[in-house]
């Protein structure tokens, strides 16, 4: 079996390499736009494609799927798999590979995190309130619309410095503050948007926006929000969801339809393997739904640099 890893030179993609070197009869490509790129030392072949934004991304792609028999192609950045999804019927009638990525309404309802806050609160599900005026309880917090991480995150203290951030960027909005534990949910969906299970861990500590340690942490039942969630829209692939604790309720502040920033390898060393399932669900095989053995909660994943030489 060939397969494709997109953008692996992030902590995503050189994670999956590593993960399926240790299964036998996978060849692995990796394709990136430089290459400068930590994930060829762990592929078997490396390859050029531009960047996802770039207008020849998807006939780049085609050429590549087609040119390399690729059998499973997995985007891992959350450009590359929005562009995918929005191309997904091309590629599909073009290529053989076949691929997760949620579908295109999707995206347009909960990739914007102002637009999401908005159509999560028609469900019924808890988001911290919109602040649409200057007439709010200080301090409050500033949050790029579109972005990954905690990148462009500010706390705002008052009145004036709220007037000064508001005349000064468009693609932002203005959150009540919400104090307690903060989570993240790691999910995994079927081709048919089917829930296969999911690991709710705690986010102690970020290094740029990525995870650098995080717990299982199943204290809260998140699961009748999930269900909400789910049967409204449709997901496929790995997602995440990111909410914070406060007082019992669990305040959505995040939808990323893409792989978990850094803390993907708790979640599959916690029973959840994820690598193996997007081959298991590609190749139509019938996968077992998961829950969190008990003797795994606390599980806790501390992540540290590697260097390589050459």
């Amino acid at each position: 079996m060939n397969i494709l890893i997109g953008s692996n030179g992030g902590l995503t993609g050189i994670y999956l390499a590593k993960q399926y070197r240790e299964l036998s009869d996978l060849f692995l490509i990796g394709a990136d736009s430089s290459e400068i790129c930590t994930g060829k030392f762990f592929v078997d072949k490396q390859v050029f494609l531009p960047i996802a934004t770039d207008n020849l991304f998807i006939e780049a792609l085609i050429d590549t799927l087609n040119n390399n028999k690729i059998d499973v192609y997995i985007p891992t950045h959350s450009k590359e798999i929005k562009v995918v999804s929005m191309n997904s019927e091309k590629i599909k009638n073009n290529t053989n590979a076949r691929f997760l990525v949620s579908p295109i309404e999707t995206f347009m309802e909960l990739e914007s995190k102002l637009t999401a806050n908005k159509k999560l609160s028609e469900v019924g599900i808890p988001v911290p309130r919109l602040i649409e005026n200057y007439e709010t309880q200080y301090p409050i917090i500033m949050k790029k619309s579109i972005g990954s991480g905690s990148h462009g995150t500010t706390i705002i203290e008052n009145e004036i410095i709220h007037r000064a951030y508001k005349c000064t960027f468009d693609d932002v909005g203005f959150y009540q503050m919400i104090q307690g534990k903060e989570f993240t949910l790691d999910c995994m969906f079927d081709a048919k948007s089917q829930l296969v299970g999911f690991n709710q861990r705690q986010r102690i500590k970020t290094i740029g926006g990525a995870v650098s340690i995080t717990k299982n942490d199943n204290e809260f039942d998140v699961a009748p929000w999930i269900d909400i969630i789910s049967n409204r829209w449709k997901f496929c692939g790995c997602v995440n969801f990111q909410y914070i604790v406060e007082e019992g309720t669990p305040y959505f502040i995040d939808v990323n339809l893409r792989f978990p920033s850094g803390g993907l390898p708790l979640t599959v060393s916690s029973g959840l393997n994820v690598p193996q399932l997007i081959i298991d669900i590609l190749k139509d095989k019938e996968v077992q739904k998961f829950s969190l053995p008990k003797e795994n909660n606390n599980m806790t994943m501390y992540r540290y640099f590697e260097e390589i030489f050459e």
